[in-house]
């Protein structure tokens, strides 16, 4: 095989005074993500625009495209969480489901439900300009004008990792999102400067929060849409260890113990049949470690489980705030009666058919020592006060 000069080769570069050998940079293709999030930003311009969302107005073909695009998004649970972050007006919303087979078809306003072949996918885009420029989630957020004083933090934060006062965990619940707590967000360190003004919608946490990046940028999204970022692709980084023992009023070396809150990812339908089934316990390891022999141990049902969230308190008063949880929900107990291996199994006895938010509720009255003016209330699925 012949080799070429590397001499000749220059000369020849050099001389190519009108670029005939320059080879154009074909533009990427626009994948599918891209299509997804330019679809629904055409929706957040409408509402930008109109200060209300697109309605199924025939007299605008426009309008009423992105209507039945809306619809069509907010029906598909993967959808919607794919375009949380983008989610700056609140609009995707998990719908109700029909309460009867014809409703699921009356609603049917874009005729999704029709199964002709033919019938053009939702997002198909048309008239719309060959190159088309979608932010990612760093152009998303702008830069924060007062990042100085916000530097200093994450260089501390930095400091008690390496150290150990801090740790990265998973992020398992929504309530752990306060102000002046740090987070990891698609590799990068996000501080929660400021939560806004909060209220309660369906038992959740509804407010908009500053967030700041290492990076030297900021966002502000809601809380929620936070939260389901950090489910997707983030980490919880802990508080430090002597920030913990001083809130408890506990010195350095006090041995620590955690309340936790599971749940089954058993298959077995006798399980799957029990709705906001949630085992509540404590442990004076960490809850990972408890839990690792689930599928072997009856009080977990013979089933591994997911960690749904803990908190770290005093092991001496680890049991006796698991008692008073119990206690409170104690119209909410399971009598387990399950069958397992042939055998009829009777030994777990932490199990709780109650949503999640309710237990986040409970331990937070009980941390503001108010525990006591409070109910359970089985029927409405509420805390209320007693009469």
């Amino acid at each position: 095989m012949s080799s070429v000069d590397p001499a000749w080769l220059q000369q020849i570069i050099a001389e190519d005074e009108h670029g005939l050998l320059i080879i154009p940079v074909k533009a990427a293709p626009i994948t599918r993500d891209e299509r997804l999030v330019t679809a629904f930003k055409e929706i957040c311009t409408f509402i930008e625009t109109h200060g209300r969302a697109p309605e199924k107005n025939t007299s605008d073909v426009n309008e009423f495209q992105l209507h039945a695009r809306l619809q069509g998004i907010v029906n598909d649970p993967a959808l919607r969480e794919e375009l949380a972050e983008y989610d700056v007006h609140g609009v995707l919303i998990e719908p109700e489901p029909p309460a009867t087979i014809e409703e699921i078809f009356t609603s049917d306003d874009s005729g999704l439900l029709d199964g002709d072949d033919d019938t053009p996918d939702i997002f198909t885009l048309r008239n719309v300009p060959k190159k088309v420029n979608v932010p990612d989630e760093i152009a998303e957020r702008a830069k924060c004008k007062d990042f100085g004083q916000f530097e200093p933090l994450f260089k501390q934060c930095h400091v008690e990792l390496r150290s150990g006062e801090r740790s990265v965990i998973e992020f398992r619940n929504e309530s752990s999102i306060s102000e002046d707590s740090f987070f990891v967000t698609s590799g990068v360190l996000a501080y929660v400067a400021e939560i806004g003004d909060e209220k309660k919608e369906a038992g959740r946490r509804v407010a908009r929060l500053r967030v700041i990046y290492e990076n030297g940028t900021e966002s502000n999204p809601l809380l929620q849409s936070f939260s389901r970022i950090l489910y997707k692709n983030g980490k919880r980084i802990t508080e430090p260890n002597h920030t913990t023992l001083a809130k408890m009023g506990l010195e350095v070396g006090t041995k620590m113990g955690r309340v936790y809150v599971l749940q089954s990812l058993s298959t077995d339908p006798q399980v799957t049949a029990i709705p906001n089934l949630h085992k509540i316990g404590y442990t004076t390891k960490t809850t990972e470690e408890r839990i690792k022999q689930a599928n072997k141990e009856k009080t977990y049902l013979n089933a591994p489980v997911k960690i749904v969230a803990d908190w770290e308190l005093a092991a001496a008063i680890a049991p006796n705030v698991e008692g008073i949880i119990h206690q409170f929900l104690a119209d909410a107990r399971i009598q387990v009666r399950y069958t397992h291996a042939g055998k009829t199994v009777a030994e777990a006895h932490e199990w709780f058919s109650v949503p999640i938010h309710i237990i986040n509720e409970v331990v937070r009255l009980i941390g503001a020592g108010s525990i006591v003016n409070y109910a359970y209330d089985k029927q409405a699925q509420a805390v209320k006060l007693r009469h």
